[in-house]
Formats: C-alpha cells, structure tokens, sequence
C-alpha cells in the first residue's frame, strides 16, 4: 500500500514538472527588426525564424515570401549618355547646365540644380550646343584600309600561287609583261565583270580592268570586253 502511495507521489511530480518545463521556443533569439521597406522587414524575420530553427530542431518555422525589392513612388529614369565639358570657366559652368536640362528633358527624374553661371565676355564665341563634348568612352571607328591586290607569279624558284577560286595576271598598273616572264602579277578574282551585260564589281571601291586572257582589248577597239575586278593602284610609267 505504501508503495503503491509512492509511486502515484512520484508520477504526479513528473507530470506537474513536464508541465511547467519551458518550450524550447521561448528561448529563441529575440531580433528587433527594423520597419523602413516591407523587403526589409519580411527578410529579417524569416532569419529569425531561420535562427530559432536551428536552436530548436523541433521548432517549426513560418517562412514568409518577399518582395525582391521595395516599391518606389516613381519608375527609375534611364540612364543619360556621359559627357564631357572643357575645363574652362564660365564655359564649363554654362556646358554643365546644358548637359543637366538636356537629361532632364529626356530622362525626367529629379529636377537639376544648375549652377548660377557669370556671363560670358564674348556670348557669340560659345554655343550650348557647341560646349557639350560627344562622351569620349564611345569608341572612336577604326579608318578601313585600303584594300590591296594580292602578289602572284614571279621565279621558277619562289612562284606564287593564288588561292582557290582567284587567277593570276599581269598588273595593268605596272610595266612588264608579268607572270608571262617570270615577272610579279596580282591575284584577282576569276569572276568576269563589265563585258555586254556590264556586270559590277561585287567589293565596293574596286574597278573592272580587262581580262588579259581573251583577245578582246578595248585599246584596240574591241567592244564590251569583259574583265575582271582589282583594287585601283598608281599607274606606273615604263
């Protein structure tokens, strides 16, 4: 009887003190998180739910979906191109203000504030338009050169040879008989221009110059010879 009086004392303090034992949650971090965005807000307390979790394994935490970013009462303007001014006062002053209202009437946004510029000595000596400097990050176009007849022919030894679809003929533009003699040609497309159709020449800046291999000449009136197309070169005196 006294055992059984026991064991009821017994169970019904580990019964009071499983109900009065703390939960792990109350234990948890408290973060303070700040109200200024509502992105701001959402992601600090889903790190706090983040650190409870991992101090309470059986804690089950309530992730809360995010904006990526927080709203704006205006549409971010596009960018404006970067420009220069010339280091020179008052133009500078009046160059900056051009390129500020310039932007503004393209991008919007903000309203700029301008400098307040001394006049000019000589008004009639610069312009607005004049003073803005195009943005020199741009990169400035490389000039295309000159397009130049590829060298064939020559000695027995150190022949040349055109590559496929090209032929080798004597240079109109130089003396000599050419490849005929073991002399320099240039290698052309074997492509005919000019001829009754007069067909063109598909590179621009190249001319049609008599096919030497037909006995069309037009110096010895032949007419609508056709030719083949080569970059134009000095004519050089025998």
């Amino acid at each position: 009887m006294r055992s059984f009086v026991l064991l009821s004392f017994l169970g019904g303090l580990a019964l009071v003190s499983a109900q009065t034992k703390p939960k792990c949650e109350s234990q948890c971090p408290l973060v303070k998180c700040p109200a200024t965005d509502a992105a701001t807000l959402c992601r600090c307390k889903n790190t706090r739910e983040r650190l409870c979790k991992e101090m309470c394994p059986d804690y089950q935490p309530l992730y809360l979906p995010c904006p990526i970013s927080p709203p704006t009462n205006s549409p971010i303007p596009p960018p404006c191109e970067n420009k220069a001014c010339p280091m020179v006062w008052p133009q500078s002053c009046y160059c900056m203000n051009s390129i500020k209202s310039a932007c503004f009437a393209k991008c919007g946004g903000e309203a700029p504030t301008l400098q307040e510029c001394p006049p000019l000595s000589q008004p009639s000596f610069v312009t607005l338009a004049a003073l803005a400097v195009v943005d020199s990050t741009k990169p400035t176009p490389k000039p295309q050169p000159t397009g130049a007849n590829p060298v064939c022919g020559g000695g027995r030894g150190n022949y040349r040879t055109c590559e496929e679809g090209w032929t080798c003929i004597k240079n109109p533009y130089k003396p000599g008989c050419g490849p005929e003699c073991d002399g320099l040609g240039v290698c052309v497309k074997d492509r005919m221009c000019g001829g009754f159709a007069g067909f063109a020449c598909g590179t621009k800046g190249q001319v049609c110059v008599d096919d030497p291999r037909d006995d069309c000449d037009p110096k010895r009136g032949g007419a609508d010879c056709g030719g083949l197309c080569m970059w134009e070169e000095k004519v050089q005196e025998e």
